[in-house]
């Protein structure tokens, strides 16, 4: 009986490996447009809400409130419209978890609304200096709250995070005390925000979605920040810009605004969903270097030698740190699928029959 060639034996699989390489660099090609997004809407967002807050409308709480309110707007249409493959919205069942949940619009006004009070007193570089501490501020709290240590590299890249930081900062220019006195109260209430999240959030048997906690805590937000407005003098300002630049204009940087705000949580959302939340946290390493960069072409900063020797050891330490932290993550997930991949095979190598517990 005559063999079937080589060839014929191969063809089938060609398109299958045609099929398997092509898809693969669709992934790929998708990653790297979301990471272009990701980065381009993030400088884009610091850049234009510097810009506002130091000219047009210097109302920076009022104008976070405003992101707040499109960003429930969007999450709410998301959960109405969105096929469920994509987003589901998660129900909360009991006080206690509305309780806990709640406690993070309060990170959220110390985070992002003390940050773009900042932006009033100090210049985007020496902000975005001052809140790459937030990787060392989120450390001593993980090692008091949770007993959490770090390896030796690891603990190497914060101390020389606190060294550029502390370099760039104080020889800038540029510094101005109260700036970075509200600055530094950010990255505490954004080391609240990340720790409240994984303490209230990680060990809870609902996870929650972006959109969830958008469509849960963006009023509760906008509830914290009209108050802060109030005592911040937002509202006379508001409506000195509205006098000056009209109603079109000031609706129309509003809602540019709020578009960004909301747009910001999409792409970060499918840069996650396309490659992983490691991922992520890697390229929040490289956002910081982008913005300070390119905060010395669009805006009229200063910066000394040792100013300068700082921001480069700061980058490079952050950049490293988001690296050990890509690779302590990898290595877990590694440790996990090697633990599943030994329990399913338990039952053929011992004889004794594998326990599954009831979901």
């Amino acid at each position: 009986m005559p063999q079937p060639s080589k060839d014929l034996v191969k063809a089938p699989l060609n398109p299958a490996k045609s099929d398997g390489k092509d898809s693969g660099v669709m992934a790929t090609a998708i990653a790297g447009v979301l990471l272009i997004l990701y980065f381009g809407m993030n400088l884009l967002f610091n850049i234009y809400n510097k810009w506002l807050f130091s000219g047009p409308l210097p109302a920076p709480v009022f104008v976070t409130a405003t992101h707040q309110a499109f960003c429930f707007l969007g999450a709410l249409m998301a959960a109405a419209f969105a096929p469920e493959s994509w987003y589901k919205r998660t129900p909360l069942e009991g006080s206690a978890m509305w309780s806990k949940l709640m406690i993070i619009p309060f990170g959220f006004c110390l985070n992002i609304g003390l940050n773009n009070i900042s932006l009033l007193f100090c210049t985007l570089a020496l902000n975005q200096l001052i809140r790459s501490f937030s990787p060392v501020a989120v450390a001593i709290a993980s090692y008091f709250i949770e007993g959490r240590t770090y390896s030796y590299p690891k603990q190497a890249t914060l101390g020389l995070l606190v060294l550029g930081i502390c370099l760039g900062v104080s020889s800038s220019p540029d510094f101005e005390m109260l700036g970075f006195l509200i600055c530094a109260a950010s990255v505490v209430g954004s080391t609240l925000q990340v720790v409240l999240t994984g303490y209230f959030m990680g060990g809870q048997k609902v996870t929650l979605h972006v959109f969830d906690i958008l469509l849960y805590t963006a009023i509760p937000c906008i509830l914290f920040l009209v108050p802060l407005a109030y005592a911040t003098g937002d509202f006379p300002k508001t409506l000195a810009a509205i006098e000056d630049h009209g109603v079109g204009r000031f609706t129309g940087l509003v809602i540019a605004g709020g578009a960004m705000a909301f747009s910001y949580n999409i792409i970060t959302i499918l840069l996650i969903k396309y490659t992983s939340s490691v991922y992520y946290a890697v390229a929040g390493g490289f956002k910081v270097c982008l913005v300070i960069g390119s905060s010395f072409i669009f805006f009229d900063q200063q910066l000394s030698m040792l100013s300068l020797v700082g921001i480069i050891i700061s980058c490079f330490a952050f950049v490293g740190n988001s690296y050990l932290t890509f690779k302590e993550k990898q290595q877990a997930k590694d440790k996990v699928k090697a633990k599943e991949v030994s329990e399913d095979q338990e039952g053929l190598i011992t004889g004794k029959p594998k326990v599954v517990e009831a979901v």
